[in-house]
């Protein structure tokens, strides 16, 4: 008798959260629950891979020794196993951002994306990854470069360093890249004032148009007066 897919994936993850809250509650055996699951994120079984990645999920920071391979899980052909792991990844913080910085260069666009969204999600900690995500601004794939964007706006005043690239994202063919990357610079404020500039006098109309609301944008912000 064939068993149903959905009760063999609750019946996973039962098991693996238990697992998972066993080793939690005994430090001992930490090493070994972590061990296990990282070694089950290979299985031929994306349900299988996907209890793992979420019982390392469950087991937060001290799963830290799984940061490698879950990065690598980032690349798993099941769209949902591959997006459970960046959410784990995220879990971990800052330990996670030297194994996802490498795959900002992956083959395939949809593994650059995902990289580029998973260190967003980890935000500030991951300032890191600042010079490579600007790299990224200039990637082929326009999806790519957005999600670059948004991680670059989460990550916050680090950012600062993409200031050049993100104003040449001004003049990007896709326009809804080049709005974003707008409001990523009014956010970063002033400092963003001379990248900006000379893209008042760029060939193309919507560059200058959008410079031109960039800089109105900035000026428009309140002044942070400090405290005495």
């Amino acid at each position: 008798m064939k068993q149903c897919p959905i009760l063999s994936m609750v019946i996973l993850l039962a098991a693996a959260a238990g697992l998972a809250r066993t080793a939690c509650a005994d430090p001992p055996y930490l090493d070994l629950a972590t061990a296990g699951l990282t070694g089950q994120l290979r299985d031929e079984d994306a349900s299988v891979r996907q209890a793992s990645v979420l019982a390392l999920r469950h087991m937060g920071p001290a799963a830290k020794a799984a940061i490698p391979a879950l990065a690598q899980v980032l690349r798993d052909q099941d769209l949902y196993v591959a997006a459970d792991a960046s959410q784990t990844l995220d879990k971990m913080g800052s330990d996670a951002v030297t194994f996802v910085i490498p795959l900002l260069r992956d083959c395939q666009p949809r593994v650059r994306e995902l990289a580029a969204q998973t260190l967003g999600q980890i935000g500030p900690d991951a300032k890191t990854a600042v010079a490579a995500l600007a790299e990224t601004l200039r990637d082929c794939d326009s999806t790519v470069r957005q999600a670059a964007v948004a991680a670059l706006q989460k990550i916050g005043p680090a950012a600062n360093p993409a200031i050049p690239a993100l104003a040449q994202l001004l003049r990007d063919e896709d326009r809804y890249v080049a709005v974003d990357a707008a409001h990523v610079l009014e956010k970063l404020g002033p400092e963003a004032i001379p990248s900006i500039v000379p893209l008042l006098r760029d060939q193309k109309p919507y560059a200058r148009e959008l410079a031109a609301l960039t800089l109105r944008q900035i000026g428009s912000q309140p002044e942070v007066k400090p405290s005495h």
